[in-house]
C-alpha cells in the first residue's frame, strides 16, 4: 500500500515538473494606468515581454485591439531567461466621447502552453479639451514659417511679429534651418527677391514655399504696421520701394493675416536653446506681473485678421493659466500646447524643433 502511495506521489511531482518545464510568458505590466489626459494625447509606454520558461517562446505576436494603438514588436523569438521591450503608443483622440475611464488594449499571443494570450488593459479617463487648449496635431496643422530676407539691420529696427530673420544671401547656405514640410512665407522690402525664395526652396524640396505678394510694401498697403514690431529707437515709416506683385508661388497678405501665428515659449533660454519652434520667441514669463505687461505689449486683431497665440513649455504646467487669461483679455485664439513640448516630442518627435543658431 505505501510502495503504492508513492508511486502515485511520484507521478504527481513528475506531472507538475512536466507542467512547469516549457517556455513561459510573463508580461509587465499587464494594466497600464495613465491617469487623466487631454483628448488627443499620445499616451506612450513600454511593455517588457519576458520568458521565464526553459524552453523557447515563440511565435510572439502582439495585436493592438484598433488603429489608435501601435505596438511594434522588436523579435518574436526569446531563449530562456530573455525579454524584450515592445513601445506602445496610444493615441487618445476621440476617446473623451466614451464613457470614463476608457482606454485599449492589446492581445500578446505565444507558444507557451498554460497562457497562450496575455491581455494588457491600457486605461485611464480621457478629457474633453478646455477653449484655451490645443493639441499637438492641431498645432502641427496651423503651424508656418514666417521668413524675412532683408539684412540684419534692416529686421532690427522692424519685423513681422515671430519672423526669422534668414537675409536672402544667406539663404542657400541656412535651408536646414527651416522646415521641408510646412508652409514657408518669405517677405522682403517689396517682393522682389521673396520671389526668388520661393523659387530656391522649391528647387530645393520645400513643398509649400510662399512669397507675400508685395513684400513688405504689400503689407503695409493692406494692413499698415499690424502685426509689426518696431525697435524702442525705430523711425516708424512705411516700407520703400513699389509692391512687385509676382504671380508664381505667392500668397495676398491677408492669407497670413487671417489667421496670424505666434508662438511664445515660455521655457528657460536654456531649454529653449536646445529646441524650439521656428518662430518661436522666447519670453519666460515666471510671474502674474511679467504676464500682464507682456500682453499689454500684444497686437490687437482688426476686422478680417485674427491672432493665433500659442503658449508653449515643457509640459503644460503653466502655459494654460496664461492662454486663459489671454482669452480673456479677448485674445480669443489664444491657446496652450497641451502637455507642452513634452507632448510634442510623444507625438512627433524632435520633428520642427530646431536648435538655437
Amino acid at each position: 500500500m505505501k510502495r503504492k502511495a508513492g508511486i502515485a506521489v511520484g507521478l504527481l511531482w513528475a506531472l507538475g515538473l512536466v507542467a512547469l518545464a516549457g517556455p513561459r510568458i510573463v508580461v509587465t505590466p499587464e494594466t497600464y494606468e495613465f491617469g487623466t489626459v487631454i483628448d488627443g494625447f499620445v499616451v506612450e509606454f513600454n511593455l517588457v515581454i519576458q520568458n521565464a520558461g526553459d524552453a523557447p517562446l515563440e511565435n510572439i505576436q502582439v495585436i493592438p485591439s484598433c488603429g489608435c494603438t501601435t505596438a511594434p514588436l522588436p523579435r518574436n523569438r526569446l531563449l530562456p531567461g530573455e525579454s524584450v521591450a515592445v513601445a506602445i503608443r496610444y493615441d487618445t483622440t476621440n476617446y473623451s466621447r466614451y464613457s470614463q475611464p476608457t482606454g485599449t488594449s492589446v492581445t500578446i499571443t505565444s507558444n507557451d502552453p498554460q497562457r497562450p494570450r496575455v491581455t494588457v488593459w491600457i486605461r485611464g479617463v480621457v478629457r474633453t479639451i478646455l477653449p484655451y487648449e490645443g493639441t499637438a496635431r492641431t498645432f502641427d496643422l496651423e503651424f508656418y514659417v514666417l521668413v524675412d530676407l532683408r539684412p540684419a539691420e534692416a529686421f532690427a529696427q522692424g519685423r513681422l511679429l515671430g519672423a526669422v530673420n534668414i537675409p536672402f544671401a544667406d539663404l542657400p547656405a541656412r535651408l536646414a534651418e527651416l522646415p521641408r514640410e510646412k508652409p514657408v512665407y518669405l517677405y522682403d522690402e517689396a517682393g522682389i527677391q521673396s520671389v526668388q525664395a520661393a523659387q530656391l526652396l522649391q528647387q530645393n524640396g520645400f513643398s509649400l514655399p510662399r512669397a507675400i505678394r508685395g513684400g513688405l510694401a504689400g503689407w503695409w498697403q493692406a494692413y499698415g504696421d499690424l502685426f509689426f514690431v518696431w525697435a524702442p529707437t525705430a523711425v516708424r515709416t512705411p516700407p520703400s520701394g513699389t509692391p512687385f506683385y509676382g504671380t508664381f508661388a505667392v500668397v495676398d497678405p491677408s492669407r497670413v493675416a487671417q489667421n496670424y501665428l505666434y508662438v511664445v515659449d515660455i521655457r528657460s533660454p536654456e531649454a529653449y536653446a536646445q529646441g524650439r519652434f521656428p518662430g518661436a520667441v522666447n519670453v519666460p514669463l515666471r510671474t502674474q506681473e511679467e504676464i500682464t505687461a507682456w500682453a499689454a505689449t500684444l497686437p490687437r486683431p482688426v476686422s478680417g485678421t485674427t491672432l493665433a497665440v500659442w503658449i508653449v513649455d515643457e509640459d503644460g504646467s503653466r502655459s494654460g493659466a496664461i492662454a486663459q487669461y489671454l482669452q480673456n483679455l479677448g485674445f480669443t485664439k489664444a491657446r496652450a500646447l497641451v502637455g507642452g513640448i513634452a507632448a510634442w516630442r510623444a507625438a512627433y518627435g524632435d520633428t520642427l524643433l530646431f536648435p538655437s543658431r
